[in-house]
């Protein structure tokens, strides 16, 4: 084996090398009888350790946005029956006004159905200003209409937390009713809004938050980095914040868009209610990585990462040779910053090439 600029050392025991940093490439065997080889990088073979924390949790409590739904008993409202959605009322009509618009009017139509599609049209200000609902009416500032059936509609707050919970949501009608005279009244179909700061951790003041919708696919939202999709329970989230800390799951399905791999940690073994994040950087620099939450009933092991320790890092692990001897040489050099350490088993003579 030919390096250039490379020494060869005769080795037949475990032994330091070389101090300081440098490179390895390979070792040419002259003899052994079941020789092994493992390449550390260190002064002797003290293990060190990568620094790690675990994240556990009782319940996730997950940040929600705020909605209600608005149902019909499958029979048209009557003409000025009224919908009110927080400050705005909407206005039911046979026909829209004529002459000087009147914003805020909805077209009955011919059914029930038609007249909650054309709500969803006046709240979200889309195709129909005129016709299905009147010139003037303003897309509705603090919720977007979203999935409606022939007898609900439902509408879901723009921002996620607490602060559209006590938004009005009533009617004038018999033929219509909402979940509760709130938006986030929580009864029935009406969902609690619940602030992030409930689902929230941090790796290294890099912030992310559990949520069961990611705001990106409430309509009329954009992308928020770092929200981790909760879905159907806390192994299945726990699944998706592994996917988020290393970058490798779907963005805008596992995890919202935006959202990079942490630069300080990996994420590595979780369970139903745990997940361990892992120093990038070996040894004790990773001790200063912090770990941080404002969860109830969710902690991390420490405000730091701990266990980081700067002994020997296994660079290559135990390696057993072929019969008789041979030059090994490795696909790519492998770099060392402490020293190099040689842990040799059974009877053997080699020549470690390195510099």
């Amino acid at each position: 084996m030919a390096v250039r600029g490379a020494l060869g050392l005769n080795v037949t025991e475990s032994q330091l090398i070389t101090l300081g940093a440098g490179k390895i490439y390979g070792v040419v065997v002259n003899s052994h009888t079941s020789g092994t080889m493992k390449v550390l990088d260190g002064v002797d073979n003290t293990a060190g350790a990568y620094a790690t924390s675990t994240l556990t949790t009782s319940g996730i409590v997950y940040a929600k946005f705020p909605q209600s739904v608005l149902t019909s008993n499958a029979t048209a409202p009557s003409n000025d029956a009224t919908v009110t959605i927080g400050s705005i009322v909407y206005t039911y009509k046979t026909a829209l006004s004529a002459g000087p618009t009147v914003a805020y009017e909805v077209l009955i139509g011919i059914s029930a159905a038609t007249a909650l599609d054309n709500l969803k049209s006046a709240v979200n200000a889309t195709t129909g200003a005129g016709t299905t609902y009147s010139t003037g009416t303003l897309i509705h500032p603090d919720v977007t209409a979203t999935t409606n059936t022939d007898t609900t509609q439902l509408v879901v707050s723009k921002v996620i937390g607490t602060a559209n919970n006590t938004k009005a949501t009533t009617e004038t009608d018999a033929t219509l009713s909402w979940a509760d005279t709130t938006l986030g009244g929580g009864t029935g179909t009406s969902v609690t809004g619940v602030a992030t700061a409930s689902s929230t951790f941090a790796i290294d003041e890099v912030s992310y938050y559990f949520t069961n919708q990611l705001s990106q696919n409430v309509t009329g939202a954009t992308a928020v980095a770092n929200e981790i999709l909760w879905v159907t329970n806390d192994a299945t989230a726990l699944d998706n914040m592994k996917l988020a800390v290393n970058g490798t799951g779907v963005e805008g399905t596992d995890y919202s868009t935006g959202t990079n791999a942490n630069e300080s940690v990996i994420a590595t073994t979780n369970g139903a209610t745990t997940q361990i994040i892992q120093a990038k950087v070996f040894g004790s620099l990773g001790n200063s990585i912090t770990t941080t939450e404002t969860m109830t009933t969710t902690t991390w092991t420490g405000t730091t990462l701990a266990g980081g320790t700067d002994l020997a890092k296994t660079m290559l692990d135990t390696f057993s040779y072929a019969t008789g001897s041979s030059n090994i040489t490795f696909p790519e050099p492998i770099t060392f910053s402490k020293g190099l350490y040689m842990v040799l088993g059974n009877t053997q003579n080699i020549s470690v090439i390195f510099n």
